[in-house]
């Protein structure tokens, strides 16, 4: 089987933005260029394209009469998780140059945008797309597990691979609220009296470093969320089975998909009705 590994899009070198204006924001920022934006939504959408070949290659095993031998199946899921994990290292080295974007995407759709937990998909949703998956391939295959046919799928996860499933998923929401706590705590700071002070006197220069103090946490704990979303799908992979594996990853893909398509139609027709 091919890899078709990508080759690591180069981070751009980018460049101060411009001050702002002493006598208030300037309500045009949002209309300007932004390297920053345009350089990573053209890597988001290569991902995007990577994964609907990663897709394409699993519904292929999935479906085959003859699956590949063990040793195939594990660099095919080996690749596919290796592609989410460039695609977050790649959003960290993008996150230390300028956090912003991360967390008010324009490569996203606004549906996609209402879902997010710290500029991303909440990690713990993985076991409940696990579990959906499973119970769906349960039910249409259960005349012949009655029979005691084979079943290859999430329909036959067993119950020590349930136990260690339920560990897991307990030790992410647990991470998910330390993070949460964390990014809780950051944006509170905004809220503080010396950040008010500096408001209130019009201190450019301070703010500045202050502000730049606080996206500092915040890109900490960007880090810590994309590497909790890693760490949960190599995770879930290494519990179940080869078979298994392909077939989670393969709903993975598709709900991450499908939803992005159907957030982009939504954002077109709301366009056109503005137009």
């Amino acid at each position: 089987m091919p890899d078709r590994t990508p080759t690591p899009t180069p981070i751009p070198t980018l460049t101060a933005p411009s001050p702002l204006p002493r006598n208030g924001f300037n309500r045009n920022d949002d209309d300007r260029p932004n390297p920053q934006r345009e350089q990573f939504a053209k890597f988001f959408e290569s991902s995007l394209a990577e994964q609907s070949h990663d897709l394409y290659a699993l519904r292929a095993v999935a479906t085959a009469s003859q699956p590949p031998d063990e040793s195939s199946l594990a660099q095919l899921i080996s690749r596919v998780v290796s592609h989410y994990e460039h695609y977050y290292e790649t959003k960290a080295a993008w996150a230390q140059r300028d956090i912003n974007p991360m967390f008010s995407p324009s490569w996203t759709s606004t549906t996609e945008n209402i879902f997010m937990w710290i500029g991303g998909w909440r990690p713990s949703a993985a076991f409940h797309l696990l579990h959906s998956k499973s119970g769906m391939q349960l039910e249409a295959r259960l005349d012949e597990v009655i029979r005691g046919g084979t079943v290859k799928d999430l329909g036959d996860v067993s119950a020590t691979q349930l136990q260690a499933l339920d560990r897991l998923q307990r030790e992410t929401v647990k991470a998910e609220r330390v993070i949460s706590e964390e990014a809780a705590e950051a944006q509170e700071a905004l809220a503080a009296a010396e950040v008010l002070q500096l408001v209130s006197s019009g201190d450019r220069g301070n703010m500045e470093s202050k502000m730049a103090g606080l996206k500092e946490r915040m890109t900490a704990v960007l880090a810590r969320a994309d590497r909790l979303r890693i760490d949960t799908i190599r995770g879930i992979t290494d519990i179940l089975n080869s078979i298994q594996a392909v077939h989670f990853l393969i709903a993975a893909a598709e709900m991450f998909l499908g939803v992005h398509e159907y957030g982009k139609e939504k954002d077109q027709l709301a366009a056109q009705w503005e137009a």
